[in-house]
């Protein structure tokens, strides 16, 4: 059984829902271009891909690999808050 610290566990569990809370503002977007009236079809599956990427970047993520946690909690969580404050939405 593969042992970790509390710290390595946080910064795994952080990266995993930073990486959720993308996939869910791609999903909004994609519900919202399929409700438009001429929905632009390359947007939804770009929109797609990506979720898509995501989901397989998040199902790859090890606990030990500790660079790549601090590099998607930086780099994804800039995001994510961006997109927060563009929409007035607060983490609950």
């Amino acid at each position: 059984m593969q042992k970790w610290t509390q710290t390595e566990a946080i910064a795994f569990e952080c990266a995993c829902e930073v990486i959720t809370d993308l996939r869910a503002i791609l999903t909004g977007q994609i519900a919202d271009e399929t409700r438009k009236e001429n929905p632009d079809a390359k947007l939804i599956a770009s929109l797609r891909d990506e979720r898509s990427r995501l989901f397989r970047e998040r199902a790859g993520l090890s606990v030990k690999d500790q660079a790549t946690l601090a590099r998607v909690r930086a780099e994804y969580g800039a995001h994510v808050r961006s997109w927060r404050a563009k929409h007035n939405m607060v983490a609950v």
